[in-house]
């Protein structure tokens, strides 16, 4: 499992559904993307960020929440919502400040295929909406303005320049 770049086309479509008849249990590919998650330093990772084309993602924090969502669908909506600060893994970073909702209703699927009915409020929805957003072919740039993106990418590029100077300063040369 390779991590795409948010440029990737496959991130620019809306993923295949799981086929629990045709692809049977779901657990092994689930467990890979939390392992491969986790690896990233994530909090939530969609399979098709790493090639994957079903309509998957995971999330969690390695200890006390873990979550396989498969086949999902948003069947309601916080009338709250407040912006915070979000990354993504496809797009390292480039911090933007989206709102969302600080609840969401999911219906899915587990790894065996049963319907689960969940809500998620406050990071746990926020979560959701952005891999949810990776299930719709989309992704949190497209939640801000092209002014707002510039800036930020401006931004993450003038940070990784100045750790690149720094970790050049720090090289002991013999």
């Amino acid at each position: 499992m390779e991590l795409l770049p948010i440029t990737d086309p496959l991130l620019r479509k809306e993923p295949k559904e799981y086929d629990f008849d045709t692809e049977g249990d779901a657990t092994k590919l689930c467990e890979d993307l939390f392992k491969k998650m986790l690896e990233l330093g994530g909090v939530g990772l969609s399979a098709n960020q790493v090639g994957i084309d079903k309509k998957i993602f995971v999330f969690g924090d390695g200890d006390k929440l873990t979550r396989y969502i498969i086949n999902p669908t948003i069947i309601g909506l916080g009338d709250e919502a407040e912006s915070m600060q979000e990354g993504c893994l496809s797009l390292p970073g480039v911090m933007l400040m989206v709102k969302r909702p600080t609840e969401v209703t999911l219906q899915y699927q587990d790894v065996k295929g049963e319907i689960v009915v969940e809500t998620f409020l406050s990071l746990g929805a926020r979560v959701v909406l952005h891999e949810y957003d990776h299930m719709l072919g989309q992704n949190f740039t497209q939640r801000v303005s092209k002014m707002k993106l510039d800036r930020a990418i401006k931004k993450a590029k003038k940070i990784k320049l100045q750790e690149a100077r720094q970790a050049h300063k720090e090289q002991v040369y013999v």
